[in-house]
């Protein structure tokens, strides 16, 4: 065990010395070099992660893209830590100068890299987001009107604060052109009761949620529209014709 305890603790001292010699060669090796200037464009990068995507040249934030540079790459080698290296704005040209020793160039430059990667896959998030809101509003449009047209009247989509608290009476067509009618009392912000499906004279409570533009009961989803006359339409997305409509007991607001 004793000899265990000593190879590990014997591996350990020389993992910590090997890192301390290999930094301090590395910053040996920095510290002999003579630091040459280099420019870094910017201006782009500047605006595609501002608030200002058309911001001119002197309006673009370069100092926290400089604080960040300093910070992360080799620190102790910056002017303002008693280094030699120093960083400054080419407002002109929108770009950065950097006058510094290879190691450091090198890591300017890895770092501006891996936050370009950054800003690349933010932007193409935000163009997949932007692409499936479009995609939802055209399926949202495609639920809605054939319900619109079936009623004759336009319908708008429920926001997410809509307040179905209360009793509403609720009637569906059914396929042989019956028309089925239930009550449906929203008793608090989760519960609702709901007639049991072998006894529709007695109710059973049933969970539910609100978002914009859907009602979910249950566990079953429906498209959730308000027609001009207040009246609320549940849609299921997968048969949209079977959708059901519900006003307020005794046309309450």
């Amino acid at each position: 065990m004793l000899f265990a305890c000593l190879c590990v603790a014997g591996y350990l001292a020389g993992n910590r010395v090997g890192f301390r010699e290999g930094y301090a060669s590395g910053q040996a090796k920095r510290k002999s070099e003579e630091p040459y200037p280099k420019f870094y464009e910017v201006g782009d990068f500047l605006r595609s992660t501002g608030k200002d995507d058309e911001a001119t040249a002197d309006q673009l934030d370069y100092g926290s893209l400089l604080a960040a540079i300093e910070t992360s790459v080799f620190p102790e080698e910056w002017e303002s830590l008693g280094g030699e290296c120093c960083i400054g704005v080419f407002p002109q040209v929108e770009a950065i100068y950097v006058n510094a020793t290879s190691g450091v160039q090198d890591g300017v430059a890895n770092f501006l890299a891996d936050l370009s990667s950054v800003k690349l896959a933010v932007v193409e998030a935000q163009a997949e987001r932007q692409d499936m809101r479009r995609r939802r509003e055209e399926w949202l449009k495609s639920i809605l009107k054939p319900v619109s047209e079936k009623l004759g009247e336009e319908l708008s989509l429920i926001s997410h604060d809509f307040d179905l608290l209360g009793i509403w009476d609720v009637q569906r067509k059914s396929s042989d052109g019956r028309i089925e009618s239930a009550q449906w009392d929203f008793i608090d912000a989760d519960t609702v009761q709901v007639p049991r499906p072998d006894d529709a004279s007695k109710s059973m409570p049933q969970w539910y949620l609100v978002a914009a533009g859907s009602v979910v009961v249950s566990g079953k989803p429906y498209v959730a529209a308000e027609t001009e006359g207040d009246s609320l339409v549940l849609i299921p997305s997968n048969e949209p014709l079977n959708f059901m409509v519900a006003t307020r007991e005794n046309g309450e607001p």
